[in-house]
């Protein structure tokens, strides 16, 4: 199947012409999935292109996402949702993981982080703060200590926010957990 950028068809297709084609194609069927393709493969191809902004890439993602929307055509469920945005939410995460697959990390063991300048006002918190897990205790050392914002900390991290901000509380509770035995 070649990738063919038009205007998005579906607008024009019937809802349940979509549902009809995911359960046959949840069945197994070629000719329902390749006819899917060639109703939906534009719109798709546009949600990666405007995430991705390369066309190369986002053809890629387009093609990994009809292959997981084969996959997992039998896990459709109407109910949930239309069938063109059951396909988007795919693309979509496709797409997003493509981002963060092609992003550098570097191992949190790895940074060089400082120790904190002054020694904790509670010999307790020290001991308390060094049973945490090397990213939650990194973490709350330069949020509380540096004054690192939750943005600056994932930057400086080089993670996603809402990680950076999950070391953080998941450290804090555990911290107090700890505090309070």
């Amino acid at each position: 199947m070649q990738l063919v950028k038009a205007e998005p068809k579906t607008e024009s297709m019937p809802l349940a012409t979509l549902e009809h084609l995911l359960e046959q194609i949840a069945g197994g069927s070629m000719d329902a999935f390749a006819r899917l393709y060639d109703l939906t493969s534009a719109r798709l191809f546009a949600i990666a292109f405007r995430i991705l902004r390369d066309e190369a890439v986002a053809q890629d993602a387009t093609q990994e996402a009809f292959v997981n929307i084969w996959r997992k055509a039998k896990l459709y469920d109407p109910a949930r949702g239309s069938p063109i945005g059951w396909m988007s939410v795919i693309v979509r995460n496709v797409a997003l993981n493509m981002i963060r697959a092609d992003r550098p990390t570097e191992p949190i063991d790895d940074l060089d982080i400082p120790v904190a300048p002054v020694d904790p006002p509670d010999s307790r918190l020290g001991h308390c703060l060094k049973q945490l897990p090397a990213d939650q205790r990194n973490a709350i050392v330069l949020t509380y200590t540096y004054g690192l914002t939750h943005s600056e900390l994932a930057e400086h991290l080089s993670v996603p926010l809402g990680t950076a901000k999950s070391w953080v509380r998941r450290g804090m509770l555990t911290l107090k957990e700890r505090m309070l035995r």
